[in-house]
């Protein structure tokens, strides 16, 4: 790269941001905390895997990611006064709480807000407004901070109701494969994230594609591929530890980064 990424955004009249599972500190963070090891284990058993989603939920209301933060923090000041929209397929709406305008950003796979049934004609439920869910989360949390993540074998945990109907959390997920997705809660911000992509058909257009794995690639890596070939005048940057490849198609508009899209941007906001 020529000039470091803020230098570059100057260059551009409209960015568009993908964020993957790369920013996804709730994951990572769950793996190497000992604390959580038995309840992982216990969730891995087929019976038990609905609960993993809510052990995530309880770790992301009680913890906090310092380098996550100062990393969407570092992206808002890199991105400056440039119109942008924000797109992520990871479940954390941490760019909200860092900088990052709620009308310009969309959460197409889920977030850790709402609450479903598997019926999608049901309305949605606020997550922390549910006694039942919330009960679960507690208990979650007792046997982390009291015990330490030891609880007995014969530890029962019981699934959360609504009018006799199982609550999910509202994400697209394996875990939930057996139940429809509600889509409600994004539809919106999908309707001006397409007009925004509309708009920039011929104007000078940045795509910046940070830590997006193969999870959901028809949410962000394959579209980002699609505008890049379509508009003459965009321009790609992808990425990635592992997964920063593009293909042949859009060479010629496209920067293939291989690194970890966190770290990167911290550095990029350093050396400015």
């Amino acid at each position: 790269m020529e000039h470091n990424l803020a230098g570059l955004v100057e260059n551009f009249d409209n960015v568009v941001i993908g964020i993957g599972n790369e920013w996804n500190w709730v994951g990572s963070g769950l793996s190497k905390d000992e604390r959580y090891s038995r309840l992982l284990e216990y969730c891995k058993k087929e019976d038990n895997n609905w609960l993993l989603p809510i052990v995530e939920y309880e770790y992301a209301y009680y913890q906090t990611d310092t380098k996550i933060e100062k990393a969407y923090k570092a992206l808002k000041n890199i991105i400056g006064d440039k119109k942008y929209f924000l797109v992520a397929d990871i479940f954390l709406q941490d760019a909200l709480m860092y900088g990052f305008d709620h009308q310009k950003s969309v959460y197409p796979c889920g977030t850790y807000m709402y609450l479903q049934t598997s019926d999608i004609d049901d309305p949605l439920f606020l997550s922390d407004k549910s006694p039942e869910f919330n009960e679960i989360v507690e208990k979650i949390h007792k046997i982390i901070i009291e015990n330490d993540g030891d609880f007995d074998e014969g530890t029962n945990f019981v699934k959360p109701f609504a009018d006799g109907k199982v609550l999910y959390l509202n994400q697209k997920r394996k875990e939930y494969r057996t139940i429809k997705y509600n889509e409600s809660a994004y539809q919106e911000r999908w309707a001006d994230y397409m007009k925004f992509l509309t708009n920039t058909l011929n104007s000078k257009l940045l795509i910046l594609e940070l830590g997006v794995g193969l999870d959901y690639p028809t949410v962000i890596r394959w579209p980002f591929e699609k505008v890049a070939f379509i508009n003459k005048q965009a321009h790609l940057i992808r990425v990635h530890e592992k997964l920063y490849q593009h293909t042949p198609e859009i060479q010629d508009k496209t920067e293939s980064v291989q690194m970890n899209s966190v770290n990167y941007i911290l550095q990029e906001n350093n050396g400015r």
